[in-house]
């Protein structure tokens, strides 16, 4: 079986079970491929995914008929044809003879034959929806996005802002890491990359972040095994730059899968004190403990337990509370192709969990303690509307300003945004707790 047409069954397969693309990367015939092929069969299964609300307008423009009357092999077959001819750097030839010759019999060869030598011909030209007609159906199209998250962008941050971000996330940003400074300098791990000829710069607002611009798997990155490193978004590293945790602190981090959050706090703590990293899910625990053993972060000790219901035994008991909750992900979609299909499923019961958490969470902080409130969502209903509810019931918590040089939190809340920032889409709120007198 050659890559494309494993490409095609992962597609149909994804599809049909609507899973998760990270999850149908995990069969057997990509870990059997070699490097190369897997990053060819990952990059046409995802670029497929990402883009296939705009992929099927253009294939329903060229067949003169609506995608869904099409069988499923024919559609994932013209998908993945098609992306390889619009998005990836295939010759036109390859990507049409490579292609059809995965189809069936001859109607079904012919066709897709037809439609792929259609939109080669006419790639300057594909049609898009009017954009002048209907602003969000054409952004719907122009970046694959569902009809309601283009129309909720476009309310969030107008015609510029919204074109802006939507874009972003269509591109691919670089790979974040968070350098151990335990173990070496982020000056020292820069000179290392450059040693190997990995191309890489300093994160902009993170004074332990790094992006690495060449494409190299986390594991074989310099000091993986040594610990001298993990990976965390920047806009997450500010979270736990913001909770500024010093030597000695007792910190609870209250949903820490997969745990960079507890890891940097770790690191800025020098490895004394304590960190209490929890997780609903068991079988993420391990990953956490993992991480810690190889950063030789022995402070850290990882535990399950429902983030909605604190343990009553640790009330007022931590100097500092990670709270970051469980969201719709709209800050992260260029990461995670598939969850642009997804962001705004369950929306409307996501702040009544995401106040319960933080409500309960609070529970855990000592007078005079910090508590970090943090999504990777840019929905306001779960960022600055959960904190101003938390307020009105929590007389006894405000909020604190905070910077990161020029990027500033003057009133306590932070977002950032992709398109201006570099980063993912994140909402940092920070909160202390009054002291006793």
């Amino acid at each position: 079986m050659n890559t494309r047409e494993i490409a095609v069954k992962l597609l149909r397969s994804y599809e049909k079970n609507d899973s998760y693309v990270n999850l149908s990367l995990n069969n057997p015939l990509v870990s059997s491929l070699s490097d190369e092929d897997r990053a060819f069969v990952t990059a046409l299964l995802c670029t497929t995914v990402e883009r296939r609300i705009t992929l099927d307008y253009y294939i329903s423009a060229l067949a003169k008929r609506p995608v869904t009357e099409m069988s499923p092999k024919a559609l994932a077959l013209l998908r993945v044809g098609l992306c390889q001819l619009l998005y990836m750097e295939i010759p036109a030839y390859a990507a049409i003879s490579e292609t059809v010759a995965l189809a069936k019999g001859a109607g079904e060869r012919g066709f897709v034959n037809g439609i792929l030598r259609a939109a080669e011909r006419q790639r300057a030209s594909l049609p898009l929806p009017p954009r002048e007609k209907n602003l969000a159906r054409f952004f719907s199209v122009a970046y694959s996005v569902p009809l309601p998250l283009a129309k909720y962008v476009l309310s969030l941050l107008g015609e510029d802002g919204a074109e802006a971000l939507l874009r972003a996330f269509l591109s691919h940003p670089p790979l974040t890491l968070a350098v151990n400074t335990l173990r070496i300098t982020r000056e020292d791990y820069l000179k290392l990359l450059e040693k190997q000829n990995i191309a890489a710069e300093k994160t902009v607002y993170s004074p332990y972040g790094v992006r690495v611009l060449s494409s190299v798997p986390v594991t074989k990155l310099p000091g993986f095994s040594e610990g001298l490193f993990f990976v965390q978004d920047e806009a997450s590293q500010l979270s736990s730059l913001a909770l500024a945790p010093k030597e000695g602190a007792r910190v609870i981090d209250v949903c820490a899968a997969p745990g960079g959050k507890s890891m940097l706090a770790g690191v800025q703590m020098q490895n004394e004190g304590e960190i209490l990293s929890l997780d609903l899910h068991a079988s993420k625990l391990p990953l956490i403990r993992e991480s810690a053993a190889r950063l030789g972060l022995s402070l850290l000790r990882a535990d399950m337990q429902d983030a909605t219901a604190a343990r009553a035994e640790y009330a007022g008991a931590f100097t500092h509370v990670m709270c970051d909750v469980p969201c719709s992900g709209l800050g992260v979609l260029w990461k995670k192709p598939d969850l642009r299909y997804r962001a705004l499923e369950g929306r409307d019961a996501l702040p009544a969990l995401q106040a319960k958490i933080l409500s309960e969470s609070a529970r855990y902080l000592a007078p005079g303690g910090t508590l970090i409130y943090s999504t990777c969502t840019l929905r306001t209903e779960e960022n600055t509307a959960v904190v101003r509810d938390f307020l009105s019931t929590h007389p006894d918590f405000s909020l604190v300003p905070f910077a990161f040089g020029d990027l500033r939190a003057d009133e306590g809340m932070l977002t950032t945004y992709p398109h201006l920032h570099g980063m993912d889409g994140f909402f940092i709120a920070k909160l202390c707790r009054r002291a006793e007198k």
